[in-house]
This record gives structure tokens, sequence and C-alpha cells, in this order.
């Protein structure tokens, strides 16, 4: 009997209360063969991204448990989830401050949910960076 394997390209949490925005993100990041796990939570951020060691975070700002910003501090600060790049993901639109924070905190980017094509494009981008890097130190 044959057996098809699916390639996944990277593993991308995303981590936000709005299921909406979950439906979306996930069905544009797997057409393009990221495997995705939802978590609706600034804990369950936290928590899956010890557990399932994913490649990129999309995080949300805003959480009914948590400020987006604590729990990106925390991944940072935590030395087994510090390494992966986090895509910070705002329905906030215009608030320079929260980019600029994010960005001192750590994350990779910066996305305002009213340019949501742009999503994929910038976890492509992240993620391929992060191959070169890797490519770079490997080679002898």
């Amino acid at each position: 009997m044959a057996r098809f394997v699916t390639m996944s390209r990277g593993r991308i949490l995303i981590a936000d209360d709005n299921a909406v925005v979950h439906a979306v993100v996930k069905e544009a990041a797997e057409a393009r063969g990221y495997q995705v796990i939802s978590v609706t939570t600034g804990f369950g951020a936290i928590v899956t991204a010890i557990t399932a060691r994913p490649d990129l975070i999309v995080l949300d700002i805003q959480f009914p448990d948590a400020d987006g910003r604590d729990v990106l501090a925390r991944l940072k600060a935590d030395e087994r989830t510090a390494h992966i790049p986090v895509v910070v993901w705002s329905g906030r639109q215009g608030h320079d401050s929260d980019r600029r924070i994010s960005l001192e905190l750590g994350a990779e980017d910066y996305v305002e949910k009213n340019q949501a094509d742009l999503l994929v494009s910038k976890i492509e981008r992240v993620l391929l960076r992060l191959k070169e890097s890797a490519t770079k130190r490997s080679a002898p």
C-alpha cells in the first residue's frame, strides 16, 4: 500500500483569541505548506511554544488573559523559547508605540491585522532568513 507523506515547510504557532483570524491565517499558511498549531490565550502561547517548539510564532497583542507584549517578553526571556522568531500581529491600527515596543522586546516583525495579505509573506521571509543563516553557520 502506498503511503503519502506531506513535507512541511515549517511549524507555525498562531496565538490569537479570534477564531476568524485563526481560520484565515491557518488556511493561507497551510496552502503554502506550513503546519499550523493554534492557541487562543497568552498563557497557551507560552506553554505551547515550550512543548511544541514551533519554527515561528504569530502572536496577537491582546488576549483576555494577558497582554501580548508581556507574553513576548516572557518568550524572549526563557532560554527554551528565546530563539523562536515572533511576528506580532495586532488589530490595533496606528499604534506606533505597539510596533516599537514589540520590536524592542525582540519581535522579528510587526503586522497590523488590516494588512493580512502581508502576514504570510513576512512569515516566509523570516523563515527563509533563518534557514539561510543556519546554512551559513553549518558551512565549512
